[in-house]
């Protein structure tokens, strides 16, 4: 009966957050309020402004490069996980640039319409790096060859989920699956091929990030930590600021407020 009862809390604690505590170890100015972010494997950090600078930082809040674009945009998305290449995506213009470590830019690419009947909505680097679009005229994910924009995967989602009055606000591709995060439906998880596999949470987000096996992101004034694979959640409490990011590399937590980034460590 003991063994059956310890079992039994074992896999509820499982189940269920685990409560820990944020340690602050120190703070850095970025100079703009960002409008997007990113971490590399290096543990360096990536912001944008509404103009389309893009900043690198170290953890001690050194910029170490710096890109001004020649045409001026907002940019979408910042997806700087392979630390050798970054990728820029600019919803307004359809447009996508490509950064070097050192922040040099390619070309900007438009998205490939030769195939596509129309399109409207988000972009970000596959696993295999060809393209993920998320089209928000039709709700369909398509993934497009990034040289020549051939279509290799379109899955219309209305036909494997029921959503009404969608609102996708960001797309990350990690582990060789794709997250989309719904103000309605939560984060949602496909696999390589574009097919549905859960909803990670119900809980809505403008922005996650990734640390290992786990998927990051701030509501409800707490920060949730969930494992993708063990299904472990764990909750932490936030200091009473308006955290718009948050970032994780090398055991340490970036959250950004306004042109702030407060650095902590878990307890």
């Amino acid at each position: 009966m003991k063994v059956r009862t310890t079992i039994l809390l074992l896999l509820l604690l499982s189940q269920y957050a685990l409560a820990q505590n944020l340690e602050k170890v120190s703070s850095f100015k970025i100079g703009f309020a960002p409008t997007t972010a990113s971490v590399d494997r290096q543990g360096y950090l990536y912001f944008s402004n509404d103009q389309g600078v893009i900043d690198k930082f170290d953890k001690d809040g050194k910029v170490v490069y710096h890109f001004s674009p020649q045409k001026q945009g907002t940019p979408t998305l910042i997806d700087a996980w392979q630390g050798l290449r970054t990728f820029v995506y600019y919803k307004s213009f359809q447009e996508y640039i490509l950064l070097d470590r050192f922040l040099n830019a390619s070309e900007r690419y438009k998205i490939d319409y030769s195939q596509l009947s129309s399109f409207s909505g988000l972009a970000t680097l596959a696993g295999d790096n060809n393209l993920w679009l998320l089209n928000d005229q039709e709700l369909s994910l398509i993934k497009t060859d990034i040289n020549n924009g051939e279509i290799l995967i379109e899955n219309k989602l209305n036909l494997s989920l029921d959503l009404e009055d969608w609102d996708i606000q960001f797309i990350r591709s990690y582990q060789n699956y794709l997250f989309l995060s719904d103000s309605k439906e939560g984060i949602l998880a496909f696999d390589n091929l574009g097919a549905f596999v859960e909803r990670v949470t119900e809980q809505s987000t403008p922005f996650f990030t990734f640390y290992k096996d786990e998927i990051i992101y701030i509501s409800d004034q707490k920060l949730h930590m969930i494992d993708l694979y063990k299904k472990t959640k764990r909750e932490i409490s936030l200091p009473d600021f308006p955290y718009q990011f948050v970032l994780m590399e090398n055991n340490l937590i970036f959250l950004v407020r306004n042109q702030t980034v407060d650095i902590f460590k878990v307890n």
